[in-house]
């Protein structure tokens, strides 16, 4: 659509220019005549009685309004109907004085009027044309009758020719506008068609993408599929042959492990499902108002890193979210974190406030993200050399990115103040309208579906009372 509009005002600008080059290019005739009329003059007997002055001034008066039309027509301002009105009448003026003082009717100078027709064709259209020619030839013969010398056969003889010659050229002007309308009509076509195929190769391409996504989504599946549904298999196979001459231990630990490798097919099974939603636009969320310790509590309880995670909430209030959504950013975080820094290291999250919004930082102690991999790391199965080898099809992140801009936030990834990596995300804070505790302030209340608080043992340290920007 923009496009298109582009192309209209570039057409506008050459129908400008179209107008506006034929008014210089009449400037310039405009000068050339002139030239001309001086040079004819100055060989002929014509005007020998009229007083020098007189014909000074009508010339001195031509050449000025020649350089000043070539000096105002070197604008980019098309002129309007009222400017070439004006000047075909300034025109026709100075020819008509200059034939009365050039000997009247009988001056061989009344051929300046069919240039003035001339240029009248070039400006107009074929009845605007005609019209003009009449009026000229009225002026004319108002002229030649005024003066009584001219015989009436050189009378109509020339009346004619303005007539003819005013119908010639309002044709070719006509045929002339014709052909410029066909040609913005097919230069708007070509636009459209232009467009069309801009459009139809930008559908080609995603069609591309998606089809490559597709390809990569089925390999990435499959490959993650087959070790758990190996172990299963296993497991289920051993239980079959050998379940007799097992004892209870061991049969509960191969059932713990197909368990194990069951979980871990069935999260597999809703991150792909999750990035399919995410992908075709139709994630919904269930926003509710929550208190971040409830969120972080859930998810140290899902993550089961309660005993490695040292939290500092700000005087932050409640956040309006999707507690389901952001339980699982803030899991796919604290697993993420688990899974590159070393096993006993601790895992710092800060909850502190940002203006509106309320920023939950995780920060590990491992070896953080190099520069140049911490934008992608955010895309799908996009994953560190070096953590090739953990376990994953590097989904969590990209979901995690999906959930968070799906709340209208924002997903980043910085090095830790201790040289690890630290993942922030903002979400929206909690305001009176939601029925929120916002700095004292205490809602109505009701809020439907707010998370139930989870009594998970974690070192907690309140920060100093975050400035509200």
């Amino acid at each position: 659509m923009r496009e298109t509009e582009r192309e209209r005002r570039r057409a506008g600008s050459r129908t400008n220019f179209d107008a506006l080059r034929t008014e210089r290019w009449i400037a310039v005739i405009r000068l050339a005549v002139i030239g001309i009329v001086m040079a004819i003059f100055a060989g002929s007997d014509m005007g020998r009685q009229t007083p020098p002055a007189l014909i000074a001034a009508i010339l001195g008066l031509a050449v000025l309004y020649g350089a000043w039309s070539l000096v105002a027509f070197a604008s980019a301002t098309e002129p309007s109907l009222a400017v070439r009105l004006l000047s075909l009448l300034a025109d026709t003026a100075l020819v008509t004085a200059w034939v009365l003082v050039t000997d009247g009717a009988m001056s061989d100078f009344w051929a300046l009027y069919l240039v003035v027709v001339i240029s009248a064709g070039m400006r107009f259209d074929l009845v605007q044309t005609t019209g003009i020619s009449v009026a000229l030839v009225l002026l004319y013969v108002a002229v030649a009758v005024g003066d009584g010398r001219l015989p009436q056969e050189l009378v109509l003889h020339r009346t004619s020719l303005m007539v003819i010659t005013g119908f010639a050229v309002g044709v070719l002007s006509q045929q002339r506008l014709v052909h410029h309308r066909q040609g913005q009509v097919l230069r708007a076509e070509a636009v459209e068609r232009s467009r069309e195929l801009d459009d139809e190769r930008a559908e080609v391409e995603r069609l591309r993408r998606v089809d490559v996504a597709k390809s990569e989504f089925v390999a990435v599946a499959a490959h993650e599929f087959r070790t758990p549904l190996a172990a299963v298999i296993g497991v289920l196979s051993t239980l079959r042959e050998h379940g007799s001459v097992l004892t209870p231990e061991d049969r509960i630990e191969l059932l713990d492990g197909a368990t194990s490798q069951a979980n871990r097919l069935a999260r597999l099974v809703d991150d792909l499902l999750t990035v399919s939603r995410i992908e075709d636009g139709i994630l919904r969320l269930s926003l509710e108002t929550t208190q971040p310790r409830d969120l972080l509590s859930e998810a140290a309880q899902v993550s089961g890193m309660a005993g490695r995670l040292v939290i500092r909430i700000g005087r932050v209030g409640t956040v309006r979210c999707d507690p389901d959504a952001i339980i699982r950013v803030l899991t796919n975080l604290m697993d993420n974190a688990r899974k590159y820094a070393p096993p006993d290291s601790k895992v710092h999250i800060d909850v502190t406030l940002e203006g509106d919004r309320v920023r939950f930082s995780v920060a590990d102690e491992g070896p953080g993200i190099p520069d140049e991999d911490r934008a992608e790391i955010f895309e799908r199965f996009r994953r560190l050399e070096g953590g090739k080898t953990k376990p994953g099809a590097g989904l969590g992140l990209y979901i995690c990115r999906g959930l968070v801009e799906a709340h209208g936030g924002t997903i980043r990834a910085d090095r830790a103040p201790g040289g690890g990596a630290e993942m922030s995300f903002t979400i929206p804070r909690a305001t009176k309208n939601d029925g929120a505790m916002v700095d004292g302030f205490e809602g109505d209340g009701h809020v439907e579906g707010v998370v139930t608080k989870l009594d998970v043992p974690l070192p907690v340290e309140d920060l100093p009372p975050a400035a509200v920007r």
